[in-house]
């Protein structure tokens, strides 16, 4: 049996970016699939627990001999209508590692490629007393950040060049994570996203991407997102933005744009009619608000 084996993640499992030009003899908008690998490399460089993965489709894929499913991330116990994550056991530590790095679409790099990133308690809005942090991130350097146990915050990212970045945790980190890396936007996000539906996106106003999952982090068609301080909605169909759809594609993902500036407090139902575990975010001016909900 062929299992595809994913880190425990939050939200950094997910890959937000740009795609070329405005619009411009490109179908694709934002980036919103899993890439976590490029090369089996990649796969060997991310811990033990990849030992002999191979890369197929950007995810790093291991071959289980006892048959069973992901040990990280929680297997799925199904019921008729009814998908539950079994949690990891939490870390005996009082913190654990959770690492990922930004990093930008080939040829969208800007002169500065250094963030400053901070790990935020979910009630501190502003992040005035960091978890950890702010350090200074190389593009794709990843770094650790020290987080405690069972933590469920939001990383705030930031570059002068381009749009900062809310991460969100889609659930606690029990143990140490290697996250994904997350993709940047860039200003002409707004410029696309306007051309791309339609309608005026003002950069003052927040922008949500969110993707639902599975217990592995597989993408979930047929999902229904609503968002309490609205906004202009629209699912995502290989990496492009359509409004005219009322639930999510193959790639489980949604956008907001035009979202008040407020807290605001995203669910999520799957076809069956369970509903995905509920997000409180922070929307921002010209900030992208990041999050994944799973069951």
């Amino acid at each position: 049996m062929v299992t595809r084996l994913y880190l425990p993640l939050g939200l950094a499992a997910l890959a937000f970016g740009l795609g070329g030009g405005l619009l411009s003899g490109c179908s694709v908008l934002i980036d919103v699939d899993n890439k976590q690998c490029a090369t089996n490399q990649d796969c060997e460089a991310l811990g033990p627990a990849f030992s002999g993965a191979t890369c197929e489709a950007d995810v790093c894929v291991v071959k289980s001999p006892s048959g069973g499913g992901s040990d990280a991330g929680g297997a799925p116990s199904m019921g008729v209508d009814e998908l539950v994550c079994e949690k990891p056991e939490p870390s005996g530590e009082e913190k654990v590692k959770y690492t990922f790095a930004p990093i930008y679409i080939p040829g969208s790099e800007p002169e500065d490629t250094s963030f400053q990133i901070k790990a935020c308690n979910p009630g501190d809005l502003e992040c005035s007393s960091p978890v950890d942090g702010p350090f200074e991130v190389n593009a794709g350097e990843p770094h650790d950040f020290s987080v405690p146990v069972g933590w469920q915050g939001y990383f705030d990212v930031r570059n002068q060049e381009t749009m900062s970045a809310l991460v969100f945790m889609g659930r606690p980190i029990l143990e140490d994570t290697i996250g994904w890396n997350i993709t940047m936007p860039t200003p002409v996000l707004v410029a696309q996203l306007s051309l791309a539906t339609r309608e005026t996106v003002n950069a003052e106003l927040g922008i949500i991407i969110a993707v639902a999952r599975d217990c592995d982090a597989v993408p979930i068609e047929g999902v229904q997102f609503s968002n309490s301080k609205e906004g202009l909605q629209y699912y995502f169909v290989n990496n492009f933005p359509d409004t005219s759809l009322n639930e999510t594609a193959a790639q489980g993902a949604v956008g907001f744009a035009n979202v008040p500036i407020s807290t605001t407090t995203l669910t999520a139902t799957m076809s069956t009619g369970q509903e995905l575990t509920r997000a409180i975010i922070r929307v921002k001016p010209n900030t992208v608000s990041l999050v994944e909900l799973f069951p």
